[in-house]
């Protein structure tokens, strides 16, 4: 998506400029959130925490974190790289609510499927691991957590 293409120059101001304008549309209009598929879910979030700091990337990202945090649907149709990119995503806004929200329903996911654990790469792991370690108080990513711990402990040769 155009989003995802215009976060590999961050620093860019016309990038800047166009990112902020489609998460502005994308904070707006609820059909459009809507109509993203949960491999392109993944990929705006990715693409929208490369601007943290701006208020329409953060408006956007809260509008589509509350989906998240809403549809169990949706958190199980990503798979193991959407979910490690989702969590890290998220983690660039440890202290939104909305963020918390969902990055603790993906961490019940984690913590609750073995399957799901056990299909992240290594670098989908130590993102999750990372993600997770922005909400450390919570019960669901410590869970998350420790399950993904133990899985480097049963995968050590």
């Amino acid at each position: 998506n155009a989003l995802n293409a215009l976060s590999k120059w961050p620093d860019t101001p016309h990038c800047a400029d166009a990112a902020n304008a489609l998460a502005l549309r994308l904070a707006n209009d609820r059909n459009l959130r809507y109509v993203l598929k949960p491999q392109e879910f993944g990929n705006t979030l990715n693409a929208l925490s490369k601007w943290p700091d701006t208020p329409d990337c953060t408006a956007a990202v809260k509008a589509l974190a509350s989906r998240l945090a809403d549809e169990r649907g949706l958190r199980n149709a990503l798979n193991p790289q959407g979910v490690a990119i989702a969590l890290n995503a998220l983690s660039k806004w440890p202290d939104t609510p909305d963020c918390a929200d969902a990055a603790n329903a993906l961490a019940s996911r984690l913590a609750d499927e073995r399957g799901l654990r056990n299909a992240l790469n290594p670098q989908e792991l130590t993102n999750a691991l990372n993600a997770l370690s922005k909400w450390p108080d919570t019960p669901d990513c410590a869970d998350a957590a420790n399950a993904l711990a133990s899985r480097l402990i049963d995968n050590r040769d």
